[in-house]
């Protein structure tokens, strides 16, 4: 089987190459590699007799990786005819087909695979990238509807039709882009897979195609509706081995899915959501990306922490706080007060009452709590770069307390004029944390646990060595 692979593993890559850039960018086609297929189906632990399809099969790895196995009832579709040549050939199977898996009914694939029922286990990577204007499901208005108001993606086709082409007790594993588990525009699927099906598994591969922006899951999960007691169980990826995290409630989610990596993060989530109103319910202001074409506007890479570069001035009053709309897990969040200044695009503008509130809110969000928060809970842990939205900040917890108010005021304005990255700048940062600590009520047990992640998550350059 060895040598089976190492061919496949040759042919596949020849015909990849082969492939404009600019076609597999346009059709979201990315094939997954041998090896990750074999590990994939080996975690599924495929019965010998059951019938697998791969709807967007491609040149075929996981059903080569399947039919190694031991399973002989296999079947592939894929839209692109050289693609089904190289899985057809490699397989020496009948049950490859040229097929539009996206754009007909599960009975017309059933009837174009001569499938005698339908499949046990769907598995693949189906294809990831937004629906243009134009339909791709002419046949089916209904259907062409539902994706749409689920994401309009053809990855949400994917997962749409594979409800219907596989049994009631049917498994379906698909690796998806990992934003599907927060995305707001995502969330009417989400909800009723949550509703509907069980989540056996989710598997946080990370970054696994190359040339892909955003990171990637394997969610498994049974056609079948979930009880109260039905648990997911969550995976991470090293070395090309699935290593199980924890096991976590399905009905714990009402419809964003966070894929928690230990149980210290699950029970500071649950304190932090459920103890504290949040951004949204205290900031009544605009959040949102700037909006100024002015040569004078402040753009995301003129803002430090605390202040701006150059000789740009720190107002002394106002309601602005700007925000590098870039947001990257080294660096954290990168703000400063902005009293009345104008913003370009690249900046997310955050206003409330007074400049007072303005620097509070600067102080929290600097603080190494909001960025574990932000990072673990809204961000789920992605390790790429992601935008400082208005949708990610208003889940923020925040609590305004008399107690430690005015004295993290009273460091974020020293921090402005404190020579940037200097020791005692840092000083002042452990000071900011503290007080955070200390306005949250947080445990010195998950103190210690939040500061031991961030540390990892961090760049060396915002960790506490720097203070000597």
């Amino acid at each position: 089987m060895i040598n089976e692979f190492n061919t496949y593993s040759l042919r596949s890559l020849k015909y990849e190459k082969s492939v404009e850039q600019k076609k597999k960018t346009e059709k979201g086609i990315f094939y997954t590699t041998i090896d990750l297929t074999k590990t994939i189906m080996n975690f599924l632990s495929i019965p010998s007799s059951s019938i697998v399809l791969d709807p967007c099969c491609g040149t075929g790895s996981f059903l080569l990786s399947a039919k190694s196995m031991g399973v002989e009832n296999i079947f592939g579709a894929d839209i692109d005819k050289k693609a089904v040549d190289v899985c057809k050939e490699t397989l020496e199977s009948e049950n490859i087909v040229r097929y539009d898996t996206l754009s007909n009914n599960a009975n017309s694939i059933i009837k174009k695979l001569k499938m005698n029922e339908k499949a046990d286990y769907i598995v693949g990577n189906p294809p990831y990238v937004p629906i243009g204007k134009a339909s791709i499901y002419q046949k089916e208005y209904l259907f062409n509807r539902e994706v749409k108001d689920c994401g309009n993606n053809l990855f949400i086709a994917a997962l749409l039709r594979s409800f219907d082409l596989s049994k009631e007790t049917g498994i379906i594993s698909y690796i998806i882009p990992k934003n599907f588990l927060h995305v707001a525009s995502y969330g009417i699927l989400r909800k009723r897979i949550l509703t509907d099906k069980t989540i056996l598994s989710i598997v946080d591969l990370g970054a696994c195609f190359k040339d892909v922006r955003g990171e990637q899951i394997l969610l498994t999960i049974k056609n079948s509706k979930p009880t109260k007691k039905t648990k997911i169980t969550l995976y991470n990826i090293a070395d090309n081995q699935f290593n199980k995290t924890l096991d976590v409630l399905q009905s714990d989610f009402e419809n964003e899915i966070i894929l928690f990596k230990n149980k210290n993060d699950c029970s500071i989530f649950k304190t932090l959501s459920t103890s504290y109103e949040t951004f949204n319910d205290i900031c009544t202001g605009y959040v949102g990306r700037g909006r100024s074409t002015s040569d004078n506007a402040i753009t995301g890479k003129d803002i430090i922490k605390f202040a701006f570069k150059g000789d740009i001035a720190i107002p002394k009053t106002g309601n602005k706080v700007f925000i590098q709309n870039i947001y990257s897990a080294e660096a954290g969040i990168i703000a400063s007060f902005a009293g009345n200044l104008e913003a370009s695009e690249t900046v997310t503008v955050f206003t409330d009452g007074d400049e007072k509130m303005c620097r509070y809110i600067v102080g929290v969000l600097h603080s190494r709590l909001c960025n574990y928060f932000l990072y673990k809970f809204c961000y789920n842990s992605s390790k790429l770069t992601m935008h400082t939205d208005a949708k990610y900040l208003k889940k923020i917890p925040l609590i305004k307390t008399d107690e430690t108010f005015n004295q993290i005021v009273n460091i974020v304005k020293t921090l402005e004029t404190t020579v940037y990255l200097s020791k005692q700048w840092f000083e002042f940062v452990e000071a900011l944390n503290a007080l955070v600590y200390k306005a949250y009520d947080i445990s010195e047990k998950d103190k210690e646990h939040i500061e031991k992640e961030m540390k990892i998550i961090h760049s060396q350059r915002w960790c506490t060595s720097n203070v000597s």
